[in-house]
Parts: structure tokens; sequence; C-alpha cells
């Protein structure tokens, strides 16, 4: 059977078409295709005539004809970083949960790139885009260019990054929190809390992640005059005369708890400890942690909100959405006395 421009199916011998539902309904076939995407341009009443239509005809869209239609997959395909425990991440799965309700809400699917190498990466976007199967890519990385970002761009795919890239700002289109202010504010929370010397931990110095919350931290630690220090997390991990820590994430900040344990300090008489995040490692164990809700479903919104928007709309203007974040005080934290 071959597809014709118009979304049908076959009916018995034949073929019901958007042209076959309009004069039933007594409409033109452009209000019929509008009925199908549900606009809100289009009364009630006729979108009840139009369904009525459609439903005593037996009318169903085709997939494969809408896509030869509109030149269209309706489906996006979601990159993850390409490390091999994402698991242990609980942000991929929270904003993958956010990205696919939020697809279904304008009918479109997902489809999931991974690979434990940039080259595996790489050669799965490829796929995924050469066959058709997808639109364009949502990036839940950003930082410095990489070969995935640099084969979407010099072939014009629509894509948009979760993150802040390093390169090309104007050129991408990203949504991501302010990370300098979530660097700052965790100062300023820690010194209206009386703590004058700060340490900033991480298990990694990559990423504009890590390198914007430790530059807004170093800015604000600066600014108070207060005594900073940045600690690499590792097996010899110590502190010494620091009162409170910075931790650049929650899953991070649960192995500070256990090594401050083991060194005989206690948190938050001894040593006050805020992260980022507000994942749910943040309430397993006491002190439950005071963390910076990043707003990860927003996040996941968001990006396929502005996908969309840049495959229907505005294909060459790119721009940067900042999502709002929200300090939870919880147990971790506490007056130096």
């Amino acid at each position: 059977m071959n597809f014709s421009k118009e979304n049908n199916i076959v009916y018995g011998k034949m073929a019901v078409t958007i042209k076959d539902v309009a004069k039933k309904a007594g409409v033109n076939a452009s209000t019929v295709s509008r009925v199908i995407k549900d606009s809100s341009e289009i009364s009630d009443k006729t979108k009840t005539k139009v369904r009525k239509a459609m439903t005593e005809l037996g009318y169903t869209r085709n997939a494969a004809a809408q896509i030869l239609a509109s030149g269209k997959t309706n489906t996006i395909g979601v990159v993850f970083p390409p490390v091999v425990d994402k698991s242990s991440q609980p942000f991929f799965m929270k904003i993958l949960t956010s990205i696919n309700e939020t697809a279904k809400k304008f009918n479109v699917s997902i489809a999931i790139a991974t690979g434990h190498t940039h080259h595996e990466l790489k050669k799965q976007v490829r796929l995924l885009y050469s066959e058709r199967r997808v639109d364009g890519f949502i990036v839940l990385y950003a930082g410095k260019s990489d070969s995935i970002r640099e084969y979407l761009m010099s072939n014009k795919i629509p894509f948009v990054l979760v993150g802040t890239p390093s390169e090309q700002q104007n050129e991408i289109t990203h949504i991501d929190n302010d990370n300098k202010l979530l660097g700052r504010e965790a100062v300023q929370h820690l010194a209206k809390l009386g703590h004058k010397n700060i340490s900033f931990v991480t298990d990694t110095t990559e990423g504009e992640v890590f390198e914007e919350r430790y530059q807004g931290f170093v800015e604000e630690m600066s600014r108070q005059g207060l005594t900073r220090s940045l600690v690499k997390f590792d097996s010899y991990f110590s502190i010494g005369q620091e009162t409170a820590l910075v931790v650049i994430d929650d899953v991070l900040s649960l192995k500070v708890l256990e090594s401050l344990l083991e060194h005989g300090y206690r948190v938050p008489d001894d040593v006050s400890l805020i992260t980022y995040n507000n994942s749910i490692f943040g309430t397993i164990i006491h002190p439950f942690l005071t963390t910076f809700d990043i707003n990860v479903a927003r996040l996941g919104a968001a990006s396929v909100e502005k996908f969309l928007n840049l495959l229907n709309e505005k294909p060459d203007y790119h721009e940067k959405t900042v999502i709002p974040f929200e300090l939870i005080l919880r147990e971790s934290t506490r007056a130096r006395i």
C-alpha cells in the first residue's frame, strides 16, 4: 500500500482520508487537521462534530503517513552522558521522568541514546537521526564541546542542552540553573550562621557545574573576607580547621558524612554541611541534608518545551533559560557557637 500525504488507514478495501472525514462532518480538510492537533482555534462544537465523523468512518491516524506528510517523527532523542553508572545519579532518572511526562502532554515520544564512551554514544545518536527515528535531541550534559555536539551542530540537527556549554553559548539553546549564584548563596547561608572557615568539597574538577558553583563559592568567600579551600574527595579525605563544608551534590555528601563520622566529627555539631540537588539521598540517613532544590522537574519540562519551540517555530533563534532554585533547610547546618 502506498501512503499519500494524508493521514489514512485501510477501511474495508478503501482508505479513509481526512477529506472523507471533512465531507461527512461538513467542514474543510484543514479544519479536520486542526481538530486532530486539538487546536484551540477550533470550537468545541466543531471538534465534537469532526470526532463523531472520524469514529463513524473508522478513521485513525496512521503514524507512517503522518511522518510522510509532516516530515516529523514526533519523537525526541534523549542523550545521556557517556558514564558507566548512571543509576547512582538520581538526577538522570528524575529528569528523564519529567521529560517523558511533558512529552506525553504534547503527544510526543522519547528515545534514549546512551553509551559507555563518546564513540558508542555518537554511533547511537547518528543511527537514531539517520534512520529518521527522532526529530532531534535533548542532551543531558553540557560543558566543553564534544564529538556528539559537534556532529549535531555541523549537521544542523535541532537539539537542546541541559546545562551551560563552555563554548558557543549564543548558538545553542540551553536550560540551566544559575550555578554561580548557587555557589554564592551556599556561602551566604553559612556565613549568616557564623561560619568563617569553609571548604568546597568535590570529587571532580571537570564540567561546568563544578566550575560555576566553585567560582560562585570563591567570589562570595572573597567578598566576605572568609577563609576558603578546595578539597578533593578521595580515600585520603580529611579536613582541618573548617567549621562548614559546601559539597558538590547530595550523592557525594553521603560519602562525606560517612568519612567525617569515621574521623570523629559530628554533623552539624562539629561541622555544618550544605549541598545541592535535593535528591532522595537527602533524607535517607540523619542528619537530613540542608540542600538546594534545583527543580529538576522544571529543567526536564523546559527542555521539551524549548525543543519543540526550536523545532516548530524558531529554528535559528537560541536562548538560555534559567530555572530558579530553593534552599531546603534541614539538619546538617547549624549556627556556629
